[in-house]
């Protein structure tokens, strides 16, 4: 089995956003390129699609600012993940039911300690609101 297989986010997208979210301000795609530049070799084209793809997957929102477009996030990043981890569970839980909920359980017993107290105050938290 892949170890991507629940990815959301292509790699490339992934790190896209991480720029993203890291901008205090709204940024253009040179911009990205800019700092993707550091790591690897990028077109400027192959950027503008993936920026194009987080747009129409509802990630981004896209501004005129001059000649130029800027990007913004349209979730924060803790938003994103809570957004994308509620829809995981549910969709697991609504397509496999028990089984599901017996795989999660089994990797609880591979968490750390402090980790899963965390998690388990955090159901507490929910179950009590």
């Amino acid at each position: 089995m892949r170890k991507d297989y629940g990815k959301v986010l292509g790699e490339l997208e992934t790190q896209v956003m991480e720029i993203i979210w890291q901008a205090k301000e709204p940024i253009s795609v040179s911009e990205v390129v800019a700092v993707l530049s550091k790591k690897r070799d990028i077109a400027y084209t192959t950027v503008m699609t993936i920026m194009t793809r987080l747009i129409e997957k509802g990630l981004l929102k896209r501004t005129a600012l001059g000649k130029a477009y800027v990007y913004k996030p349209i979730f924060s990043k803790d938003t994103f993940l809570t957004k994308v981890s509620q829809q995981i569970i549910k969709n697991l839980v609504s397509r496999f039911g028990d089984k599901a909920i017996a795989h999660f359980a089994q990797e609880l017993d591979k968490v750390p300690e402090e980790k899963k107290a965390k998690l388990l105050q955090i159901l507490k938290q929910a179950k009590n609101s």
